[in-house]
């Protein structure tokens, strides 16, 4: 691929593979957010950018500015178009879902509209999620049954569900992942590995919903950057590739047992255990040999050595960090 397209290249997964594709790539680079390029703390890609001179930026939101994205797809004319948008926050959104239908769903049969017409695409690679199955049984296979149980869910599947009607019907070279947990350094800082650092540094009591007995695999953000590469260059137009890791799953309070246990903290005096009121799936758990046959790929980072990587990253920017919202901030 000569030019890629990165629609939400700002965000935690998006700017890993702006950053892996700087790396790794000779590709010119296109990226589209909605957010400005606030900080290289949570932009690992900003000074690649610098020194590769092949990667521009544009401030253009989904939901607000498709004609101007549309125009400037046509002048890049990218060969690959990798779309990482989307309203992501689970528990929000049963507070506002059709702000996230709007996103997840509606903007990219917008895109698509436009992209199908044109005769520069060679391949549209759509970040989807493991939500749109519900709760699963052990390693289930991408062709799963669909039971979503969130707005998020549903309003992904809907996306994921027109693109595969593209494909059927019109050969829309559509792709798909679904990666399990993402973590590592960068990432928003009330996700549960981030801020359950932060608040041990701030000696906060750390909440788990559902008592932390939900049961997630959890998967390092450069890993899914380099799967992610490799579906878009080896992948087949109309499949799915799961992105997980190959040490299985571990519940919500475990994770905070182990960070606790790395920073010297108690865990019994650390937590506070709620109740859960969302919808919160029990378990995702995803068989992801297929990107491991088909595509070669592996999973190259352990979580002992993520976390640990995170909590440095941590540690380097605190300055920073602790002057940052910690709680989720709605933007529309």
């Amino acid at each position: 691929m000569e030019r890629t397209l990165v629609i939400g290249s700002n965000s935690f997964t998006g700017s890993h593979f702006v950053d892996h594709l700087l790396e790794n790539n000779s590709s010119n680079v296109v990226g589209i957010s909605r957010s400005s390029e606030y900080s290289p703390v949570f932009l690992p890609y900003l000074q690649k950018k610098e020194r590769s001179g092949r990667y521009v930026f544009h401030q253009l939101d989904l939901n607000r500015d498709m004609a101007g994205i549309c125009a400037l797809c046509d002048d890049f004319k990218p060969d690959l178009v990798v779309n990482f948008a989307a309203q992501g926050e689970v528990r929000n959104s049963w507070k506002w879902p059709e702000q996230w239908y709007e996103t997840n769903c509606l903007a990219t049969v917008r895109l698509v509209a436009h992209l199908q017409k044109q005769d520069y695409l060679e391949r549209y690679v759509a970040i989807s999620t493991p939500e749109v199955y519900g709760s699963t049984g052990t390693n289930v296979k991408e062709n799963h049954n669909y039971r979503p149980s969130t707005p998020y869910g549903g309003s992904k599947l809907a996306a994921d569900l027109h693109l595969l009607s593209l494909y059927r019907q019109n050969g829309f070279p559509a792709v798909f992942t679904r990666a399990a947990n993402v973590y590592g350094r960068h990432q928003q800082l009330y996700r549960i590995i981030p801020r359950t650092i932060i608040y041990l540094k701030l000696g906060r009591k750390i909440q788990l919903h559902g008592h932390g007995l939900a049961q997630r695999a959890f998967i390092h953000v450069r890993d899914v950057a380099n799967c992610t590469l490799r579906v878009a260059s080896k992948g087949v137009p109309g499949d799915i590739y799961h992105i997980a890791p190959s040490d299985g799953t571990r519940s919500i309070a475990d994770v905070v047992k182990y960070i606790c246990e790395l920073m010297g903290c108690e865990f019994e005096d650390s937590v506070e255990l709620v109740d859960e009121n969302f919808g919160q799936d029990a378990l995702f758990s995803m068989d992801c040999s297929k990107a491991r046959n088909e595509l070669g790929w592996a999973d190259d980072v352990s979580f002992e050595t993520g976390v640990k990587e995170t909590i440095e990253w941590i540690e380097k920017n605190w300055d920073f960090i602790q002057k940052q919202p910690l709680d989720y901030v709605h933007k529309r």
